[in-house]
């Protein structure tokens, strides 16, 4: 018990540090106000949440964008979660499994034109490994250079090399 709550402030503490290296603390010069989140609006997964969305420094069209993933009613084992704008989409990996109660967060800073635009997907492990078989199944021969690519990204997040 004693271990698990100083195992859960250490990843707390980790991960605030982190994020903080990450994400540096800033003042937007034209009073645009941040926008914090803590709901649910559709553009991302089931188990995830908008936790910021702030615009980046004075930069036009750059965003601070955080979602937070919790494993609400059983563990996650997230391969890569892919955030999303109208211009921009970066995928973060190096997720392990989030247990049935935690949470985790991924975060960016991304290109849009409209805040409202940024979404995010997570792809869980069993998904990732359906995908490449899928795309395995196919001709390999007539295998598209993305899908060459995209087969590439989930053998290196999943770590399972189907052949």
């Amino acid at each position: 018990m004693i271990q698990e709550l100083k195992f859960k402030i250490t990843t707390i503490i980790a991960t605030m540090a982190i994020s903080s290296l990450l994400f540096p603390i800033y003042q937007s010069s034209d009073g645009a106000s941040s926008v914090s989140y803590a709901k649910h609006d559709g553009s991302v997964d089931q188990y995830m949440t908008k936790k910021v969305v702030k615009p980046y420094a004075d930069k036009p069209d750059w965003w601070l964008y955080t979602v937070e993933i919790c494993a609400k009613d059983r563990s996650l084992s997230v391969s890569t979660v892919t955030l999303k704008s109208d211009i921009d989409e970066k995928h973060s990996s190096g997720f392990k499994t989030i247990k049935r109660g935690d949470c985790t967060v991924a975060g960016a800073v991304m290109k849009a034109k409209d805040s409202s635009t940024l979404g995010a997907t997570m792809l869980e492990k069993h998904e990732a490994i359906q995908r490449m078989q899928e795309l395995i199944e196919g001709d390999n021969k007539n295998m598209s250079k993305s899908e060459k690519s995209e087969l590439s990204r989930l053998q290196s997040v999943t770590g399972v090399y189907l052949r």
